[in-house]
């Protein structure tokens, strides 16, 4: 999910990309980035991956690899004004993750092994789950997961959980709930240093 203007007003933009029709009323989707990553470390899917997401090695045989996913990313982040041809960020707009594992962790350790630049657009998010954002707004803990949050606010899950574009249009119907209610996103709560050394606060 990328979320729009921060401090300007409350649009929303998952990959999915939402932005709202006007401050503090609504978020709406109005385009969506979709891929499969063909993993060349461990090219066969175990059993357990394929029952729990539903991919099969069919689909990911035929994927493309992570550095030719990457570049259609920014591309497509490019075709929206929200990066430069070198992945810089314009404007003020941020990430939004359900956790930290996607960009922290999965996308970063991934792009190290294989020395692959990060681009500079990644170096900001904001955890939706676990940095207070959940609990200031509907004061609870968001527990039980994400499908349990989701129904948790009046929302209806769509698709099979563990999907990328599942979840990320699951998260945006969070984050569109609370733009509903006023909730302002000010601030970026995770980050990486010029190290690339993660960063947060709760």
């Amino acid at each position: 999910i990328i979320c729009n203007s921060l401090p300007v007003d409350d649009r929303i933009p998952p990959d999915l990309k939402c932005q709202s029709k006007s401050s503090k009323i609504d978020a709406i989707c109005f385009s969506v980035f979709d891929s499969y990553v063909r993993p060349t470390l461990n090219p066969k899917l175990t059993m357990f991956s394929i029952e729990l997401t539903g991919i099969t090695q069919n689909t990911v045989d035929s994927a493309p690899t992570i550095d030719t996913v990457l570049i259609q990313y920014i591309h497509w982040l490019r075709s929206h004004g929200l990066v430069d041809e070198k992945g810089n960020r314009i404007g003020n707009w941020a990430f939004v993750t359900w956790g930290d594992c996607d960009i922290m962790t999965t996308l970063r350790l991934e792009l190290l092994y294989k020395s692959i630049d990060l681009p500079p657009c990644f170096n900001r998010w904001i955890n939706l789950k676990d940095d207070a954002i959940f609990r200031r707004h509907y004061r609870r803990e968001p527990r039980g997961g994400l499908r349990a949050c989701v129904e948790s606010v009046g929302a209806t899950w769509e698709g099979r959980a563990h999907n990328g574009l599942v979840d990320s249009i699951n998260t945006a119907k969070i984050v569109r709930n609370m733009v509903q209610a006023g909730f302002r996103f000010v601030r970026y709560t995770r980050g990486l240093n010029r190290n690339g050394t993660p960063f947060g606060t709760t």
